[in-house]
């Protein structure tokens, strides 16, 4: 009988997946008081809702399954969190509830948990919500209400319905400060630069897929602007809107779901900058970073192939 040991998860380090998690929470934390400074007591229920839930359901879950409860790795936690940074401020009670159960369930658990989802399971809860009850995902009503000192129209969805004239009232600036309606947590671009250079110099990730999903977006847009900038948005534009840098450090950087080696994670970068570009252009939603980032999660037992030595990971202590 033959032991077949493959290269992931055997990274050495001095610390573990709680800890690691842990951090991780720690970095979402700017992003999340942001959203809670902007949207009040509404960004705090969503966010509330979807941490209990997904704490809830893991529990649940694997007890029906007989599993031991492992809520104590912090991975539920995360999960919630990141699912509430995408959604909507007026998403209603149940629909934040059905979304993190499914994001537990069917992005994880049914897979055999932490560790062996093929997805990530954030983006498969999300997707299914998203899918299933567009209505809900409406950023421009979301907004409706709110004494809020910026546009509080959607810029992705003015690009789409109305060209680059609509988005011209946007500044660069702005949208850095997370002057602009989006998720919860993912418009505030600023904070979440600084949650994420934050896990990059604990090592908690790496550089080779912030920096390729960076570089693909912008080469992608590039080529568009530079074609015909009077109807494709500049590439700075694109890379600050929507879910693009909460997908660079927190979601295409899913320990489970990316590559392990180097050039497996450049060329995976690069294809989620690539995709979100193409999506926002070519298909029916004004986003496509998350749906990107799953399409490339489909290719990383292939990416993985294209070097088989594992990424030696250096985590720095306090």
């Amino acid at each position: 009988m033959k032991l077949i040991v493959s290269s992931p998860p055997h990274w050495h380090a001095k610390i573990d997946v709680a800890k690691i998690h842990l951090h991780l929470i720690i970095a979402l934390i700017p992003a999340v008081l942001f959203s809670v400074y902007t949207y009040g007591i509404h960004s705090a229920r969503v966010i509330a809702l979807a941490v209990a839930t997904a704490v809830i359901s893991e529990i649940l879950i694997r007890r029906l399954l007989k599993k031991p409860v492992t809520i104590d790795d912090g991975s539920a936690i995360l999960i919630g969190l990141l699912f509430a940074m995408i959604m909507p401020t007026s998403t209603p009670y149940w629909l934040v509830v059905i979304g993190t159960f499914l994001s537990i369930f069917i992005g994880r658990e049914i897979f055999g948990g932490l560790g062996c989802n093929p997805m990530n399971p954030v983006i498969v809860g999300w997707a299914i919500t998203r899918i299933s009850w567009p209505n809900y995902f409406n950023l421009d009503l979301a907004s409706v209400g709110y004494n809020l000192d910026f546009n509080y129209r959607y810029p992705l969805a003015l690009l789409k319905s109305g060209g680059v004239d609509q988005i011209a009232d946007f500044a660069l600036i702005d949208l850095l400060l997370g002057k602009q309606v989006g998720g919860l947590g993912s418009a505030a671009a600023i904070f979440l630069v600084i949650g994420g250079v934050y896990i990059l110099y604990r090592g908690f990730i790496t550089w080779e897929i912030p920096l390729s999903f960076t570089v693909g977006v912008l080469a992608m847009a590039s080529i568009f602007w530079l074609t015909d900038s009077s109807q494709y948005a500049n590439p700075v534009f694109h890379l600050l809107t929507g879910n693009v840098i909460i997908g660079i450090f927190f979601l295409a950087t899913d320990f489970s779901s990316s590559p392990f080696n180097r050039w497996g994670m450049i060329v995976f970068g690069l294809g989620c900058g690539i995709l979100t570009i193409i999506l926002r252009i070519w298909s029916i939603y004004p986003d496509g970073v998350l749906f990107a980032i799953l399409i490339m999660n489909l290719f990383t037992p292939l990416l993985d192939k294209i070097h088989k030595k594992p990424l030696h990971l250096e985590i720095k202590e306090l």
